[in-house]
């Protein structure tokens, strides 16, 4: 299949301050590839593929556009290592208005990243 790039969205929220912190991404579609991130341009297929939390924070909503042809979900990982967090994109869709809660935490300084998974 050819891949088809997509966007999706990272909504976390500070556990010490409640301050919304609304992280695009860049998903290239291809299997094993990180997620590039917005750092602050904009998330492009340059920008960074990780994202350092300012402080104690909470993955509250992840949210994909629909059309991917190659991978079905991503892998969280934190300062690089793989958690067991992995989120599927039609669980996640942009146009679903009942998108699954989440409450996935990470400590301040570390570097959020996620890597793209097919089936």
């Amino acid at each position: 299949m050819v891949a088809t790039p997509q966007y999706c969205g990272f909504n976390f929220v500070g556990l010490q301050t409640g301050k919304t912190y609304s992280i695009d991404g860049y998903i290239s579609d291809v299997n094993g590839a990180s997620i590039n991130l917005d750092s602050g341009g904009g998330a492009s297929s340059t920008s960074s593929n990780y994202w350092v939390c300012p402080e104690d924070v909470a993955l509250v909503d992840y949210s994909m556009i629909t059309g991917t042809a190659d991978t079905e979900k991503i892998r969280l990982t934190a300062n690089g290592k793989p958690t067991f967090s992995i989120l599927r994109y039609t669980n996640h869709l942009t146009t679903l208005n009942n998108r699954p809660a989440l409450n996935v935490r990470f400590k301040a300084g570390t570097q959020i990243s996620a890597i793209q998974i097919s089936d």
